[in-house]
Parts: structure tokens; sequence; C-alpha cells
């Protein structure tokens, strides 16, 4: 790619003089004096009474006394027949002061605003830069906005877009008639930066199980390149509303589609065969989803009704990777998976159709009830083709929801809310992949579950500056194709788990300008499913806002999370191999504790400057046993997960003058994250030594921005800002990611 030179005649300068004439033009337009004798005219008209029309003679300009006698009115002009008595109108009521008037009649003012803005985005940088920008174009290139606004009595049409670079945009169209049209267009697009991460270096040796020599591990890793993929959704939704009957129809259309490259990492490695590869490879992404919506909402007296149609689907539009794999035999000699160049990593295609259903009363009653039922089914459309039995296959989900609310007085309030979900699945055919010596593959069947989810909650509020909330939650699961132990056709899972959850809150504004609350809940899991699964937990949060007459105030609140799991099943793979069986490792624990608060404050020392400050602290630590050298006895060690971040902040707001403003913001994050293991050796040759020096992150995150705008005038204005973005990572086995952003955006806006 050839770098060319920048020309800032062309690219910046021309456009923001075309801009700044057309806004000068519209300027001059305002301010352009009146002809003289425009002026006189409308002196005249200005010094005749507002009652009064044009030709028309006063009463002070006619006597009294100079009325004629009805004998000696003048004929009708020649040709003019006179009007007959029962033929005249009766004379006009004057309007009720007041009174509105009809919909045909009502006058209604003319708003339109128009704008657009010129500019142009610098961006430069040092070293790795995707993490110091994430999310964002690592480019320079021009930008621009524009915006329109037509409202008037029958028809409204807004018109909103600006375009940073061809991976970062969006528009925004709403045009809407009488109410009974409305369309909303809208798209959408941003960038995303991904890690090219590093395998391992040089090369090692390990055991095997098909002979006794030493197998080989070799990392296969990737050229160095930036990747990313860009995201863009497209959105189009379409309301009709017949006009004298109350029923919508709507219309709506989604559309996303992911774009760019990704680094995508796989193994070829097995206990047997005397070669192994970690590969990191460079692939394209190129996804698309569409829906489309069909609904009907309709009005019908006591009750409204909904109903909702959706179809999805997913394509990738690149073929699935392939890649030559090493031939690997069975543990005892025998033929088992024939390499060669085979699939890997797919994405499969899939469909996706749903019907919903919902009913309501009156929301402002004091009884208000609802209901759902929605049915779902997703289909996977697969097109492998060294693998057959995945097409096709399908999950169908159901839902269906039920609401009371009741609210007797002002004090007291009741709700019961109801859930229930079932997922199922079609009968599963075996797999067959022309990979292996025996093709025919058993799949384990998926796990069907039905789950309800029932709620309680009860509201009293004793004062207009108090209010009490208490809630019971309980969740039912149920699952089915799960035994004590797992097998090869089945699931290590409990047939059932129950939850029950109780909460009470509290909302307290003791004076003006002071809001709090206080939430406490507790949680009880009867068979908890997973090792990261809680069986009790407490959880409390508060808050608490004061604001003092629109000159300074604070906000805080803060969040504390204790879990703790003391039937934590870990399985153990029973010797000999095969048959495989596995057997209950002795039960183990895990707990779970979680701490995060923030504290902000903001003060207006005097008219025009805003300065505020902000800190927040998030820490979270694990513990439990952890499997290092395999699933067998003797290969666990009690290990600790722990996590800290704090972060500061301050900002501030100054309005120079009635034309200009600045605005400035610093943050800085610091983090710590380690995984440490309890000093273990399994083996004269494996430990824990070395894992927590290899697993430690040390980051530092660093960010400034100011922005100043100064207005030339009311239609014309221009405005430039300043990002800085530091990414440092502290540890040197990660001092590739760290990098520093640097974006100017310069840009000229009129509107009129």
């Amino acid at each position: 790619m050839v770098e060319k030179p920048l020309d800032l005649v062309s690219t910046v300068v021309s456009p923001l003089l075309l801009l700044l004439l057309a806004a000068g033009g519209v300027a001059a337009a305002d301010l352009e004096p009146v002809p003289a004798a425009s002026l006189e005219a409308a002196a005249a008209e200005k010094a005749v009474p507002a009652d009064e029309s044009a030709g028309a003679v006063t009463n002070e300009e006619q006597p009294a006394d100079e009325t004629l006698p009805a004998t000696m009115e003048q004929p009708p002009a020649v040709g003019i027949e006179p009007p007959s008595p029962a033929a005249e109108e009766p004379a006009a009521q004057p309007p009720v002061e007041g009174a509105p008037l009809p919909e045909d009649e009502r006058q209604v003012e003319v708003l339109e605003q128009k704008g657009g803005s010129l500019g142009y985005n610098f961006v430069f940088g040092d070293d790795y830069r995707g993490r110091a920008m994430e999310y964002g174009f690592l480019k320079s290139s021009r930008n621009g906005g524009l915006f329109y606004r037509h409202m008037e009595k029958d028809t409204n049409l807004e018109l909103e877009g600006f375009y940073l670079n061809e991976n970062d945009y969006h528009a925004d169209l709403l045009m809407d008639y009488k109410g009974d049209y409305r369309l909303h267009l809208r798209t959408e697009s941003l960038y995303h930066n991904l890690d090219r991460e590093l395998l391992f270096s040089p090369s090692f040796t390990s055991g095997r199980t098909d002979a006794p020599t030493p197998a080989t591990y070799t990392a296969v890793q990737d050229p160095v390149a930036n990747y990313g993929v860009s995201v863009v959704q497209d959105r189009a939704d379409f309301r009709y509303r017949l006009h004298n009957f109350p029923l919508h129809v709507n219309l709506g259309y989604w559309r996303y589609v992911k774009e760019g490259t990704i680094q995508q990492r796989f193994a070829d490695t097995a206990f047997e065969g005397a070669t192994n590869f970690i590969y990191a490879q460079r692939r394209g992404v190129d996804q698309q989803v569409q829906e489309g919506r069909v609904g009907l909402d309709s009005h019908l007296g006591p009750v409204d009704l909904v109903y909702d149609f959706k179809v999805r689907y997913f394509e990738d539009r690149l073929p699935t990777p392939v890649q030559a794999y090493e031939i690997r035999n069975h543990f005892n000699g025998a033929e088992d998976f024939r390499g060669g160049v085979r699939q890997h990593n797919e994405n499969p295609d899939s469909s996706f159709f749903s019907h919903t259903i919902k009913l309501h009363t009156s929301l402002a009653g004091g009884l208000v009830g609802s209901g759902s039922y929605s049915f779902e089914q997703r289909e996977n459309l697969s097109e492998l083709t060294d693998t057959t039995g995945a097409r096709h296959m399908k999950s169908y989900l159901q839902n269906a929801a039920g609401d009371l609310i009741y609210t007797p007085s002002r004090e007291y309030s009741f709700a019961v809310k109801y859930r229930r979900q079932e997922i199922d699945h079609n009968k599963r055919d075996p797999l067959n992949n022309t990979a292996f010596a025996d093709p025919v593959i058993a799949a384990k069947a998926p796990i069907e579950t039905t789950r309800d989810l029932v709620t309680g909650t009860i509201s009293y509020r004793p004062t207009l500056h108090l209010a009490l909330v208490g809630e019971y939650r309980g969740d039912f699961l149920r699952r089915n194709n799960v035994t004590e132990l797992p097998t090869e056709m089945t699931w290590g899972l409990p047939e059932s788990t129950s939850t029950h959850t109780g909460s009470l809150s509290a909302y307290y504004r003791p004076v003006k300008g002071l809001r709090s609350s206080a939430t406490y809940s507790y949680a009880s899991a009867d068979h908890p499913a997973y090792g990261a699964s809680f069986q009790n937990r407490h959880e409390a949060k508060l808050l608490a806002t004061y604001t003092l007459n629109n000159r300074w105030g604070l906000t805080s609140h803060a969040i504390f999370r204790r879990d703790q799991n003391d039937e934590v099943r870990k399985y153990l793979v029973n010797y000999p191999f095969e048959p495989l069986s596995f057997s209950l490792a002795p039960i183990t624990s895990r707990s779970t504790n979680s701490e995060n608060a923030n504290i902000g404050a903001w003060w207006v020392p005097f008219r025009g400057l805003t300065v505020g400050a902000n800190y927040s602290y998030l820490h979270q630590e694990v513990e439990q046993g952890v499997f290092f050298t395999g699933v067998v006895v003797g290969s666990e060690a009690a290990s600790q997960f722990s996590s800290r971040s704090h972060v500061y902040g301050v900002n501030a707001n100054y309005t120079l003058s009635e034309k200009s403003d600045l605005a400035v913001a610093a943050q800085q994050i610091r983090s710590s994250a380690a995984f440490t293991p309890s000093d273990t050796s399994f083996s004269l040759t494996s430990s824990t030594d070395g894992i927590k020096e290899i697993t430690a992150q040390n980051t530092v995150i660093t960010s400034l921005s100011a922005r100043g705008e100064y207005r030339f005038t009311s239609a014309l204005s221009t405005t430039l800002e300043y990002t800085f973005n530091d990414y440092n990572e502290l540890k040197s086995a990660y001092q590739s990611y760290s990098g520093t952003v640097h974006a100017i955006v310069a840009a000229l806006a009129a509107k009129w």
C-alpha cells in the first residue's frame, strides 16, 4: 500500500470554504436591509387598527342620525336580484373563548431547521494501538455531518447523520404523517480492533500413550498483522394506523453485517502421535444476519391484543477453513483418525422464526393483568461436507408469562408474576465423519429443560418520603437426559435445581435534595448444577445522592456480594479408559467475593464553570480447587483468582463567553489480576511453580480529552477536539500490547 502525502487544500480547506460561503450567504440574507417603500407600507399598515378591514367605513365616520328609512333604500343594481328573506343566513355566532378548534382548522407554525459540518479526523500513535483505542478505526479520514428537521401540522420529517470514517458512521431518518404513517430508517457502523495472540516458543516435548518415545509440540505463528472487524446495523420500521379504528400494522427489517479479519487459533493435538501443532492463522470474516418482522396491535374494548411474527437467517458468506491434519492411531495401536485435509471451526448457517401473542388490560386501573405466549424454532443449516447429520437439527422454545398487579390504595401495591420456558429438540441421528476409521459417531443428545419462575412483590409507602418493597422469587428448573455420573450418552447434572430468593428494599428521601436506597437479598439453591453456580448468596446494594441548589452535588453507590458453594462436583476418568466411565471426586467448595463502589462529586463555583471528580473501586476474588495434570486423584490444587481495579476521573466545563465553550476530562484505570495456585508438586517433573508469574497482569490505562467550540454567529461555529489514549502493560509477558493513540478532530459547522 502506497502512502500518499496529505493534501490539506483539497481534503480540508476546500470543503470548509464551501461550507463557510454557504453559511455566510445565509447570515447575510438574514441581515439584508428592507427597501424604503416596504418600510413605509409597513408603517402605514401598522397605524391601522387591527379590527378595521381595508376599504370599510367605520362607525365613527358615519353619523348615527343618517340612517336611511326602509322606503328610501336604493334599488339594487341592474342584473342583480334582491336577496330573498328566506335565504338570508343567520348571524354568525362569535367563537367561545378557550374552546378548542376542530383538528382540521388548527393552525400550526411550520418549524424548519437544517445544518451540517465538515472536518478532518487526524489519528496517529505509537506501538500496538488496538487496545489503546479498542473501538475506533486507526486511520485518518475526512468527517462530516448533517441534520434537517421539518415539522408542520400533518407531517414531520427528521434527518440526522454523521460520518467519521468508512467504518464509523450513523444516519437516522424519521417520517410521520398525521400519526397514521410512520417510517423510521437507521444505519450505524463501528469498528472493533482485535488482538493478535502470541503462541509459545520454542517447541517442547511430552509423553504419549501409544509409544514410549516423546511427542513434539510446535506452535505455528501467523505473520504480524492488524486484526479487526466492522459491524454494520441497518434497521427499517414502518407503522400504519387505521385512522378511525384502533389498529396498528407494524413492519420491520433488521440487518447485521460483520466484516474484517480475525486470528483463528486451533490445534492438531492428541495423546497419540509423534507430532502436535498449535496454529494461529489469519481468517476472513463476512457474516450477515437478516430479520423480518410483521406485527399487529389493537385496542379491543377492555383489553389490548398484540401479535408479532419474526423470521431471522444467519449466513457465513465465506467458505469453512481447511487444514492438513496428522494421522492418529488409537492408544492400543488400532487405526482411529485418518488425517488429511479437513474442515474446522465452521460457523454454521441457521434460521429462526417465532410467533408471539400478548394480551393486557388497561394500564391505568387499580387492577392490571397481562399475559403472553411465544413459540420459537431454531434450525441448524450446517454445510460441512466431511460431516453429516448436523444439518436440519432443530430446537424448540416455548415461553408463557402472566402478570397481575393490584393497587388498592396509594400506600399499597401487590404484584404476582409467572414465567414458564420449555426447551425441546427434535430427534437426533448419529453423526457421520469420514475422517475416522469408524465414521459413525454417537453424540450426546442435548439437555431438554422446563423452567418455572414465580415472583411476588409487595410495595408499601407509609409517607411520601419513604417506600418499602419486599419480593420473593422462586426459580424451578428441571432437566432430562441427565444422570448422577456422566456417561457417553448422558450428562452428569442434577435432575432439578430450585433457587429461592428473598429481598427487601427501602427508598428514603428525608430532606429536599437527598435520595437514598438500600437493598438486601438472600438466595439459596438446593442442587447447584455447575462449579461456578452458587449454593448461598448474600447481596447488598446502597445508593445515595445529594444536590444543593444546583450548586454542588454528591452521588455514591456500592454493591457487595458473597457466593458460597459447598457442593462442587468433579468427575474422574476411570482406568482403563475403555470403555469410558467416570467416578465422583471428593466434594470441594468454591467461594466468590466481590465489592464494587463508586463516589462522585460536582461543583459550580461560579456561573459558567462546572467541575467534577469521581472514584471507583472494583474487586473480585474466587477460591476453589482446580485440576492441573489430569482428571485423576492427586492432580488437584487449591487456587485463587483475584482482580482489582481503581478508576480515577476529573472533568471540567467552562463557558468563556456567549460564543465559546471549553471542556476537559481525564481518567486513569489501574488494574491488576493474578491466578495463584497453592504450591503443589504432582510428580518429579510437574508442579504449580511459575503459574502465578505467567498469569499476573498489571495494567494502567490513561485517557485525556479536551474540546473547544467557538461560535462566529448564530449560524456558524467551529470545534476542535483532542483525545489521548494510552494502554500500558507493566508485566513483560504482555508488553507487546502496550501502545498510544492520539486523535484530533477539527470541524466547521453551520445551521440555518
